[in-house]
């Protein structure tokens, strides 16, 4: 795929995946990800879990289905940095964006899906969203998401 739209849009409508990671059990709400004039036409939500038990974190997936033309749109990036944001924030933890679908504990933010990871916010810090697939697969991406991981590991201990 040359772009991150392609990625995206693989099996049909553009949907974003935006995963959580927190202390709270308390989830967002489908017109929450209503931000700045972007509304998903349907949003998803599974309850994921944690594996192994003893990282005692929520985990949650949400699958954004974005209206076409979002994705070209300037402001999109900026959209989806506000999504992380109000995430991390109502999770207590980590949200994160990505191609994946699926959730394996001892994968998350390391250097074997670094290039499968757009976005990422820890609570109480900045969220980063690269739209550039090159990037996605650079060194300084790798230790970018290495740093998440090591956030992980402070916060949810095994």
């Amino acid at each position: 795929m040359s772009s991150l739209k392609e990625a995206i849009t693989w099996s049909g409508p553009a949907v974003v995946i935006l995963f959580t990671l927190g202390r709270a059990e308390s989830r967002l709400e489908e017109g929450e990800f209503d931000i700045s004039g972007v509304r998903p036409d349907e949003v998803g939500l599974y309850e994921m879990r944690s594996e192994p038990r003893e990282r005692q974190a929520a985990v949650r997936e949400y699958d954004l289905t974005i209206p076409d033309g979002c994705l070209d749109a300037p402001d999109f990036p900026a959209y989806l940095r506000e999504c992380l944001r109000k995430a991390s924030v109502r999770t207590e933890g980590i949200a994160w964006l990505t191609f994946e679908g699926a959730f394996h504990f001892e994968h998350l933010f390391t250097d074997d899906i670094a290039d499968q990871v757009y976005g990422y916010c820890v609570a109480g810090g900045e969220p980063v969203v690269v739209w550039d697939l090159e990037i996605m697969k650079s060194d300084r991406w790798k230790r970018e998401i290495r740093e998440v991981r090591s956030a992980l590991d402070r916060a949810f201990p095994e």
